[in-house]
């Protein structure tokens, strides 16, 4: 499990980068203007370069990432109930994808503004997992009425 993890985390965080860099690409040239770069002043101003932002800002996403693939091994626990896998995830995730907002994006700075990252995260995470449990329960049950109709024609 652990090495799936590590496997998943790495993929992960390549992702992450990458599509990054390929809109952060895309806004460049669609923007035109040499000195952009889509990273807050706020953020860039912690550091020598805007461009050294941008790059770090790269690695915190790529990070993100890789939090979300790594952890998705909690998923596949059958031992836990589908509500401690999704529970436990949820907050692994927030642990790590909370602070780097707060950091790259300045979500942090006014407290509605961090109430309303959270709250939106956390519908979000609910209305997709409900969307993903009666998926599943619809196929489960599709599996147990073909199982039933083979039992029967036996």
């Amino acid at each position: 499990m652990v090495k799936r993890a590590i496997h998943r985390a790495v993929s992960s965080f390549h992702y992450a980068v990458t599509l990054n860099v390929v809109i952060t690409a895309i806004l460049l040239f669609m923007d035109g203007d040499a000195g952009f770069l889509p990273v807050l002043p706020e953020f860039a101003a912690r550091f020598a370069t805007p461009v050294l932002a941008m790059i770090v800002q790269w690695l915190l996403i790529g990070c993100t990432g890789a939090a979300f693939g790594g952890f998705s091994v909690l998923l596949e626990l059958e031992r836990w109930s589908l509500l401690k896998q999704s529970v436990i995830y949820f907050v692994l995730t927030s642990v790590v994808w909370v602070p780097v907002a707060v950091t790259c994006w300045g979500l942090g700075t006014y407290v509605s503004s961090f109430v309303s990252v959270i709250t939106s995260y956390s519908i979000s995470y609910a209305v997709v997992w409900i969307i993903q449990y009666r998926t599943c329960k619809h196929s489960i049950e599709q599996i147990n009425q073909k199982l039933a109709e083979r039992k029967d024609a036996i």
